[in-house]
């Protein structure tokens, strides 16, 4: 014998749906004004499963962290931890560096937007050793792949004539993931490595 009842849902499904996928940010309208018109029966939901509901309404996005359910800091392991390579992570650190630049000396602009070339340029001027900068930039386009796979920076414009003419817009996530305390610690490695 068939069912026929309808099936009932919450009507903030999609928006579960899509934090599950990743960072939600203010571009995507309809979703986003349904995350704040339902946060708290959805920050309800994931509290049941260990997971905190982060929404940054004045940057513009919104994820899941997930919450320590012991001693020994282990987590329910919904939210995949993705860890990155040493070179990733230093890009990563000059981008966090230059986004917390850009929010203090422009006011006029909410994003900030970063050619491939300049990303280049910007981590050159670190490098000392000519090695270490060679080493650096025979994979940099492989780690840029992946900063952009995990949504710290976001193609704006893809040119097809020039790798180096790629734009892209960090993405303010970054400044969640990579805290003022993680970018302290990086550093301080930095300069033992020196």
């Amino acid at each position: 014998m068939m069912d026929n009842r309808t099936p009932t849902y919450e009507p903030y499904a999609h928006v579960i749906v899509k934090l599950l996928n990743g960072t939600l940010y203010d571009e995507n309208e309809k979703v986003w004004n349904d995350l704040l018109q339902y946060q708290v029966p959805i920050a309800q939901y994931f509290e049941k499963i260990a997971i905190d509901l982060i929404v940054e309404k004045k940057d513009g996005y919104a994820y899941l962290k997930q919450i320590e359910i012991d001693e020994e800091k282990n987590t329910i392991g919904l939210v995949r931890r993705i860890p990155l390579k040493y070179e990733a992570s230093l890009i990563c650190v000059f981008l966090r560096e230059m986004l917390d630049d850009f929010e203090v000396n422009n006011v006029d602009q909410r994003n900030l937007y970063i050619t491939h070339k300049q990303l280049k340029e910007t981590i050159e001027l670190f490098f000392k050793e000519k090695a270490d900068k060679v080493k650096l930039f025979k994979k940099f386009d492989s780690y840029i792949e992946t900063i952009v796979s995990i949504g710290f920076l976001k193609i704006i414009s893809n040119s097809e004539a020039s790798k180096d003419e790629t734009r892209y817009e960090v993405r303010r996530i970054i400044k969640a993931k990579i805290t003022n305390d993680v970018l302290e610690d990086f550093k301080k490695k930095l300069e033992q490595n020196v």
